[in-house]
């Protein structure tokens, strides 16, 4: 079973929150749509690793009605269950089809034949287009800086809703650190990021939204000496104040 469709039976079973469930939907790497809108959508793109047809006649999605799926099993199941959209192909990243998304689609209806426990659906309207960039935008921070990418200063440059933890003063919340040594105002590129450690700290009474160039300009502050993000009890990434500098000057 794919790792998103447990999220999703926690999510019906109220074990997991909307953020982990968008993240799940967006980490997945192996969805199947109808080739009809991949087609649309993808049109420089002629071959996926696997297309499934599906039977010409039985059930249709309705117009502006998106169906994906999970894996390819999740595709067969709504086969068997009578449906019919002459084709589905993938697999597609998960940034990839929602970052694609337009207001061409109402409604995205996920596994709509399977379990309702592995099944999800929202409304497409412009808040949750936003919404979905916003996501997408915090993953490729994440992963440019898990994997120290070259294109990491332009990323943390151009992000724009870093989630700020601040105190009962409504203050960024600053943390001491040993390596290197200093106090660092403390952000988060993902609301779920921000979640787990509020959980782990009673000082954070809330959050605020900063773009980049808000957020580092903070390492200016007397006492400040840098940012660290998306801390962890084990981990996190820390950038001194030259390194802030060095984002600063990327910021248009």
């Amino acid at each position: 079973m794919a790792a998103v469709t447990g999220v999703l039976a926690d999510y019906a079973g109220g074990e997991a929150s909307e953020s982990d469930v968008v993240r799940a939907l967006l980490a997945h790497d192996g969805w199947y749509a109808p080739m009809l809108w991949l087609n649309e959508t993808f049109p420089d793109r002629k071959v996926y690793e696997s297309m499934i047809p599906t039977p010409a006649l039985g059930r249709a999605p309705s117009p502006g009605d998106l169906w994906l799926f999970t894996d390819a099993a999740r595709v067969q199941a709504a086969i068997e269950a009578g449906a019919a959209f002459a084709a589905a192909g993938g697999p597609v990243r998960g940034v990839e089809l929602f970052g694609a998304l337009g207001r061409g689609v109402s409604e995205v209806r996920v596994n709509p034949a399977g379990p309702d426990v592995h099944g999800w659906s929202v409304g497409i309207d412009d808040a949750v287009l936003d919404f979905l960039a916003r996501w997408i935008d915090a993953l490729q921070v994440e992963s440019s800086l898990n994997a120290s990418a070259e294109d990491l200063g332009p990323r943390l440059a151009g992000f724009e809703h870093y989630v700020v933890p601040v105190d009962d003063t409504g203050r960024p919340r600053v943390v001491a650190l040993p390596k290197p040594p200093g106090n660092y105002v403390m952000a988060f590129t993902a609301p779920d990021l921000y979640i787990a450690h509020q959980k782990r700290d009673p000082g954070v009474t809330g959050a605020a939204d900063m773009t980049a160039a808000t957020l580092f300009g903070l390492a200016d502050y007397d006492g400040v000496d840098g940012v660290v993000l998306d801390m962890k009890e084990s981990d996190s990434f820390v950038l001194p104040r030259d390194l802030c500098d060095a984002v600063l000057k990327l910021i248009a």
